[in-house]
């Protein structure tokens, strides 16, 4: 008692123990989020879309929810929180997951209202990084506890898929203007994050070098990480772990039936030097508007996405650290993402008499790879300076309190060393796509899930159909199409009615893959 009594802590052990004591509150940092969402996960599974719905809100309870203390609006109505306005408040991925969840139960309007509120939380991260990026790159707390405590902010093809699904749901709910501004907001995310990761890639290099940290992959592969997860073929194949090939030809689509010829060809563009093999694509570019749906009939664009999108998981291994200018060898955590089992991905739609071929424009599953892949120097930067400045907090507790004091720091140390494995998880793992002019009217599909064939039928109404298809093992969700009179468009976005069809190109020529980087175009 003596000895805790004369145990003064330092700030970095308060802010250690601080942390601890939230484990348990629903948005603390150190909850498992992976295991949180296993019961969502295995319930969609199922087709309990209800069930998974109640599974997350009870996991995102907050601790005011039967408290009079609880913020409440003008009427005296209790209030949700987000982290944006308390630390014990709802975080991103709360949003993330309740959006796609209402979407599963066709609830568009729903949908868009939680992604809107994500996308408020991300918006807030891009405002303070225009204005002020030493801030948001050089978070002190992440170095001092763990990436764990940060304000999770999405990783970066979240932050991008994010903007696809807001677009999605606007076009579904017949908003063409707001649809509009979403796409072209695209581009723009894009452009801001690969500008923050350059400069955090500066700043950490920086930070390593004051502390004489210079860790590298190679070294922490050598110690056991797992650095053949995050270089296969479909990783090595992307350009980055963040731009949506998806999202770029859906403008395109949509600019085309607009007939904005000129947003419509940068939008193929950008998806084709993304998915450079992709026959869809190629199909389109330098193609664009020459083949339009008649009187009767609609350009029909399905949108297939199968599985989850992978976990992330905290794995140990032995990093050698500078402690009293030598190199000992530690175990700390850092994150690793696995390649997730295959997910059935439909080879074929059957649509009245027609086979449509379906093809893979997104794999989440190898951009969480790339992803992590191109962030790994500046993780193990970070959490290596984490180690030495816990490292340090140690000695001094032992210096001041004795054995109980090394044990006290030592405790709060081990509670707080795991990596960050908070991800969206219901996300797809991959996204497939499939385009055809189809009759309007009443028109049976049917395609293989992998578990046998599912039958059902769509609706094509108007000039312009969107089908979303969610494919979980043998379960199918079947959205509710969305369409719209191409005048009705025009007349919601101001679009001008194309002066003439565009004339098709005198000679056939296969289209080179674009090796550049798209260019961010609208």
């Amino acid at each position: 008692m003596v000895a805790l009594r004369s145990l003064r802590l330092s700030p970095v052990l308060v802010a250690l123990a601080a942390t601890i004591l939230l484990a348990g509150c629903a948005g603390n940092p150190l909850r498992s989020y992976d295991k949180e969402m296993q019961g969502t996960l295995q319930r969609l599974n199922s087709g309990e879309v209800d069930a998974a719905l109640s599974n997350l809100e009870s996991n995102n309870a907050s601790i005011f929810s039967s408290s009079s203390d609880a913020p409440k609006d003008q009427d005296g109505e209790p209030t949700e929180q987000t982290q944006l306005d308390s630390v014990l408040g709802k975080d991103i991925l709360y949003y993330f997951e309740k959006g796609e969840l209402l979407k599963l139960k066709n609830d568009y309007a729903g949908s868009r209202d939680a992604w809107l509120v994500a996308d408020e939380i991300v918006r807030v991260w891009e405002d303070e990084y225009r204005t002020n990026p030493t801030k948001v790159i050089g978070e002190v707390g992440a170095y001092l506890v763990s990436d764990r405590v940060r304000r999770y902010d999405g990783q970066d093809y979240e932050k991008v898929f994010l903007s696809t699904k807001l677009a999605l749901d606007h076009i579904l709910l017949g908003r063409f203007d707001l649809a509009r501004i979403e796409m072209k907001k695209t581009f723009e995310r894009e452009k801001l994050i690969e500008s923050f990761r350059d400069r955090e890639y500066d700043k950490i290099k920086e930070e390593g070098d004051k502390q004489g940290v210079a860790t590298t992959a190679e070294e922490l592969g050598d110690q056991g990480y797992p650095l053949d997860e995050l270089d296969g073929p479909e990783v090595r194949a992307l350009k980055n772990g963040f731009q949506n090939a998806f999202a770029h030809y859906l403008s395109g689509y949509f600019f085309e039936l607009t007939g904005e010829y000129s947003l419509a060809a940068p939008g193929y563009r950008n998806a084709l030097a993304l998915q450079p093999k992709s026959k869809l694509i190629q199909a389109k570019v330098n193609r664009v508007g020459q083949q339009k749906p008649g009187r009767n009939e609609a350009d029909v664009l399905f949108v297939v996405e199968s599985g989850f999108a992978p976990e992330w998981k905290s794995i140990t291994v032995a990093a050698p650290v500078p402690i009293n200018r030598k190199l000992v060898a530690t175990p700390i955590s850092f994150p690793i993402v696995y390649s997730s089992a295959e997910v059935a991905v439909p080879r074929t739609l059957t649509v009245g008499k027609k086979t449509l071929p379906v093809e893979t424009l997104v794999d989440v599953d190898a951009m969480a790879r790339r992803l992590l892949k191109d962030q790994l120097p500046g993780i193990i930067t970070r959490t290596v300076v984490r180690a030495v400045i816990k490292s340090t907090v140690q000695y001094q507790a032992r210096k001041r309190g004795g054995v109980i004091g090394e044990v006290v720091a030592g405790i709060a140390t081990i509670a707080t060393e795991q990596a960050d494995e908070r991800a969206w998880r219901t996300l797809p793992a991959k996204l497939s796509v499939a385009r055809a002019i189809l009759p309007r009217g009443e028109v049976p599909i049917s395609f293989d899930t992998g578990n046998g064939i599912w039958h059902g039928t769509i609706t094509v109404n108007d000039r312009m159909t969107i089908v979303p298809i969610r494919v979980l093992g043998g379960q199918v969700y079947l959205g509710s199409p969305g369409s719209a009179d191409i005048e009705e468009i025009r007349e919601a976005t101001g679009a001008a009615e194309p002066a003439e069809r565009p004339a098709p190109a005198r000679k056939k020529k296969p289209v080179k893959p674009a090796n550049a980087k798209p260019q961010q175009e609208s």
